[in-house]
């Protein structure tokens, strides 16, 4: 009789979730199965990155007797030897990128050796799909650099609003009403690169914007304040996410100036 292997490979693979977070990692538990019988030598694991994904490492540890590259980066691309009721398992973490959208696919596919028969071929890929779930720190400061204000003259306020990340945000809003007594303002907006404002406008503000993970957008504010205005003068700003982003620090999303 001639020699005629076969052996079921069969491969799994999970990030543990059903998101991700741009900004973040994602990190894959990938195991390779020999169910025999015949042990493999030179079958090939393939796992290419998932569009927009350049950058990644994995590890691998083979059971007794088996073997695979201890590690490598970027896409999974391996030779292995899996023993009869061995395994390979491997790890990848993927590093998302802030601006990532749309689904996060991931694929691995083991191929039996040239001469070897796999009797179950159908279990010889898997796939992992995580949904979109931005997380961006946002948060807000507010000061015209003075305690107190003169009737007649005008209140200059610096507002910045930052995103700590992880993600960037697109079409997150920034509301300023105007105080109480207040009926004339002009204002200017300064993004940091990439980040996006609107350049100038009067009134209220009520901007909408994009603001990469680690930028910010500086606004001067500019309030008349009539001759005859008594009482404090309290503005307070507030930066709001867009749907479908969390924010995980909201409390920092409003500063007020008295």
């Amino acid at each position: 009789d001639t020699n005629s292997p076969s052996a079921d490979l069969t491969v799994t693979k999970t990030d543990g979730t059903a998101t991700y977070t741009p900004g973040g990692t994602a990190v894959y538990t990938i195991v390779v199965t020999n169910a025999g019988p015949s042990n493999v030598t030179g079958a090939s694991v393939a796992d290419a990155l998932p569009t927009g994904i350049t950058t990644a490492a994995w590890t691998c540890t083979a059971s007794a007797g088996s073997s695979c590259a201890a590690n490598g980066t970027g896409a999974i691309a391996d030779t292995v030897n899996i023993l009869a009721g061995g395994t390979a398992t491997y790890t990848l973490t993927l590093t998302i990128p802030a601006g990532q959208t749309g689904n996060l696919v991931n694929t691995v596919t083991v191929a039996v050796p040239a001469g070897t028969t796999d009797p179950t071929p159908g279990n010889n890929t898997a796939t992992d799909t995580d949904t979109q779930s931005s997380s961006a720190d946002l948060s807000v400061t507010k000061t015209d650099g003075s305690p107190t204000y003169t009737p007649g003259g005008t209140a200059v306020y610096t507002i910045v609003v930052t995103n700590a990340g992880p993600s960037n945000v697109t079409g997150a809003s920034i509301s300023d009403p105007l105080p109480a007594g207040i009926t004339t303002a002009a204002w200017t907006c300064a993004p940091s690169a990439g980040s996006a404002c609107a350049a100038t406008g009067t009134g209220a503000i009520s901007d909408t914007v994009n603001i990469l993970s680690g930028g910010t957008l500086t606004y001067t504010l500019t309030l008349t304040i009539p001759a005859g205005r008594t009482g404090d003068l309290v503005n307070t700003v507030t930066v709001t996410p867009p749907a479908g982003t969390t924010d995980p620090t909201p409390g920092n999303d409003t500063a007020t100036d008295t």
